[in-house]
């Protein structure tokens, strides 16, 4: 690939002409001013484009911009698309799509009521601003074949107790307008029978221009006084008007081929705990597992509804009758599913309007496409030359054999599926300990795994990292992340490793915000830069407790992790209030390294000892602060007079870092977060023992631990669990592997570690 390419890698075997697509390109500073330079070419043409950009450098210039367009995609094979910044803007507000009519492009008006109209140019519709139906007054061609309101709304069962959401005024926010895409958000509460609100209400509805499906998404968050409440039924229900002709009704679900029924009569299926026990699906779960819709028909028009990722979040149904459809999000009489305080979920749909006579196999073929759509990836050249995260992700050589390592801790952690489950991953290590009290300890992502698959993407290209960066991201943002609770120390924070997400405690140690922003700038979408600002606010509110702010008082990577994830906002935002937090949390440490002469925190009541790892990772976030002062020298020797000190402490006999200063606790453990520091140590000195040295600790760690295959069980917690081992190896590696193989590289230091022969294409 050219740096400036888009590669499309081959998926379908069918041609798609215009098809949505969604990409977010960086920059380097001073490289992108004007949004409207962007050019997209398909050969010598130029294709309509919708840009906007999401952040921006010191000077004012783009640093991300997400980008619209829609090319005609090949039918089995690969495809590629260029991109240049030769342009003048003309092309952004003015040709069609690709493959699309001359006319065709989405508008949004607002109503007299206060409602916004969508038109893509054959499908019509209003968003009212009273309830969320999701959309009334469909029309398809200019015709309504369905009546003024089809949809009852989403209905959930909680406790006994039923909510809708089709009364209640809800605020409407354009999140963006066209011509080629139009995003629509909606705020507001689900209502009871009397009109008082319970559980917050978000929803989002995207349209694309000469489209004839929506895609719709609901989210509850559970912001109320109780500490639990028992989610019974979550559905969104179709029924359309008198039918024209007798309805003819299809079901399609598949894992491997979609098997399609079709009758006059009543379909449904359900997927609960024994289908997801007894499917051989082989697939990446993140990427892809299977699709599930229906479809009804008269002789008027007609409506598939599918449910995007519906294996993986089950249980789900659905239901198609000659009097219309329902979509079961939440099937009643499944088990009750606890939402704990704090919590949220998700849902996305896809409502396609077609013609009465559309066929099955272009509607399946649609569905799966909400499945699995078309994501270009870029060359790891454009990330390097235009590095937006500013380390040394992306070195020039690796070797390949390090490539097969990451790719199989990325692969391999233990898998979850479960409406409250998918996105995360199960810990035998943690579970094995009792930290669950008999239950499942679920990581909730740590190590910032988003972040991790975000940047290894980046670095390789390869789909399934980045649908595994953005489905974990998501689950941060539904289930880990507390939306909602009256002690401010909880309130926005993500919970640590525990039973069912939600039931352990928030600390800076296990709080990350680059995933949640890594998140915002490959889809635009503000709730995680929201989130990620709220996870801030919480880390500094737990260090401004007094135990945080006397040095020697609290674990060491309490603060490290703390400075991590602030140096990662400035980074993204480059906004001064996160500089001078960081600033402040650096000048702590070293009054700390002052006071004891190393950086030692209490462990048994009588003992302050090294741990190698936590002072390890808290050492690569002092450097990582050098991304904001580069040539700040306090903090240049901080770093290095803490790797001498744990050095001269804490090598075994075997010259292999152990787990902790203690007799009871100095087992080897060479930890990956040595690698990183000894690294940074490096750098700064230009001393190649502190890379021999990580070379050594690196030979010591082996390959990556088993975890993703083995026996599926279903646990107490609902969840459907494939393998077993540690839920954190990648992410817990991923960027100290990187760094210190990047630089181990270029100094000869990995040779040892090559294939035995180099890769040759084939004459």
């Amino acid at each position: 690939m050219d740096n400036n390419t888009l590669y499309f890698e081959k998926i379908s075997q069918f041609d798609r002409a215009a098809e949505p697509v969604t990409v977010s390109i960086p920059f380097a500073a001073g490289a992108l001013t004007d949004a409207a330079r962007l050019r997209i070419l398909d050969g010598e043409r130029v294709l309509p484009v919708q840009a906007r950009p999401l952040t921006r450098w010191e000077d004012g210039s783009i640093k991300w911009l997400l980008v619209h367009c829609l090319p005609d995609l090949p039918g089995n094979r690969a495809a590629t698309l260029h991109f240049d910044l030769d342009g003048d803007g003309a092309a952004t507000a003015a040709a069609a799509p690709a493959g699309a009519t001359d006319d065709a492009r989405v508008t949004v008006t607002r109503s007299e009521d206060g409602g916004l109209c969508l038109d893509t140019g054959v499908l019509a519709g209003t968003i009212p601003a009273t309830g969320f139906w999701p959309v009334r007054d469909v029309t398809l061609d200019g015709r309504a074949p369905w009546g003024d309101c089809p949809f009852a709304g989403f209905q959930l069962v909680l406790d006994g107790e039923q909510l809708d959401t089709r009364t209640g005024a809800v605020e409407l926010e354009l999140e963006e307008e066209g011509p080629l895409r139009a995003v629509v958000l909606v705020r507001g509460q689900h209502r009871r029978a009397d009109g008082s609100g319970c559980f917050e209400l978000r929803g989002r509805i995207t349209a694309w221009a000469g489209k004839p499906w929506i895609e719709v998404e609901h989210q509850f968050v559970h912001a109320e006084d109780s500490e639990e409440r028992a989610l019974e039924s979550l559905r969104l229900a179709f029924t359309p008007a008198a039918a024209s002709g007798q309805p003819r009704l299809a079901l399609g679900e598949g894992y491997y081929r979609t098997s399609v029924r079709e009758s006059e009569q009543p379909l449904s299926m359900t997927l609960d705990t024994e289908t997801i026990l007894y499917q051989a699906n082989e697939h990446f779960i993140d990427s892809f597992y299977g699709d599930f819709w229906v479809d009804w028909r008269d002789d008027a028009g007609g409506l598939t509804a599918s449910i995007h990722q519906a294996h993986q979040n089950f249980p789900k149904a659905l239901t198609v009758t000659p009097a219309g459809i329902d979509c079961d999000l939440y099937p009643a009489g499944q088990p009750p599913a606890p939402v704990l305080q704090g919590m949220a979920k998700t849902h996305r749909l896809q409502l396609h309007f077609h013609a009465p006579d559309a066929p099955l196999q272009d509607l399946s073929g649609r569905s799966l496409q909400f499945q699995l759509p078309d994501r270009p990836a870029l060359d790891r050249a454009w990330y390097r030359e235009h590095n937006p995260w500013r380390e040394r992700f992306f070195p020039a050589a690796l070797p390949a054999r390090l490539l097969t390592l990451l790719n199989n801790l990325h692969d391999g952690r233990p898998k979850a599926l479960g409406m409250m489950h998918f996105g995360d991953a199960p810990d035998a290590g943690y579970t094995n300990q009792g930290r669950g009290r008999g239950e499942t300890v679920f990581v909730n992502n740590e190590y910032d795994r988003p972040h991790c698959c975000t940047l290894y993407y980046a670095l390789t290209g390869q789909r399934r990292v980045l649908d595994s960066a953005l489905v974990t991201a998501r689950h941060w943002l539904d289930v880990d992340l507390c939306h909602h609770h009256p002690d401010p120390l909880l309130h926005g924070g993500l919970k640590i490793h525990t039973r069912y997400h939600g039931t352990g405690r928030v600390t800076p140690s296990h709080e990350w915000t680059e995933g949640l922003l890594d998140y915002y700038v490959l889809t635009g979408r503000r709730e995680a830069l929201d989130a990620a600002v709220g996870v801030a606010e919480n880390i500094l509110r737990h260090m401004d407790q007094p135990h945080m702010r006397q040095p020697g008082a609290s674990s060491v990577r309490e603060g490290g992790w703390a400075l991590r994830a602030l140096v990662g906002m400035w980074v993204a935002t480059g906004e001064q209030r996160w500089r001078d937090e960081a600033r402040g949390i650096i000048d702590r440490f070293l009054a700390w390294a002052a006071e004891y002469g190393a950086l030692l925190a209490p462990y048994t009541s009588h003992s302050m000892p090294r741990v190698p790892f936590m002072i390890f990772l808290t050492v690569n976030s002092f450097a990582r602060y050098l991304l904001i002062e580069p040539d700040n020298e306090a903090v240049k020797k901080l770093v290095v007079d803490v790797v001498d000190d744990v050095i001269e402490h804490c090598l075994g006999p075997d010259g292999i870092f152990y787990y902790k200063e203690l007799p009871s606790l100095r087992r080897t453990a060479p930890t990956p977060h040595a690698l990183e520091a000894l690294t940074y140590a490096y750098r700064i000195t230009d001393k190649d023992h502190y890379l021999r040295l990580a070379a050594r600790q690196f030979a010591a760690m082996g390959s990556a631990p088993a975890g993703g295959g083995g026996v599926k069980q279903a646990d107490a917690s609902g969840a459907v669990l494939v393998g077993s081992g540690g839920g954190r190896n990648f992410a817990d590696r991923y960027t100290s592997v990187l760094l210190f193989a990047g630089a181990a590289t270029a100094a000869g230091l990995l040779d040892w570690y090559e294939y035995p022969f180099a890769a040759e294409p084939v004459a």
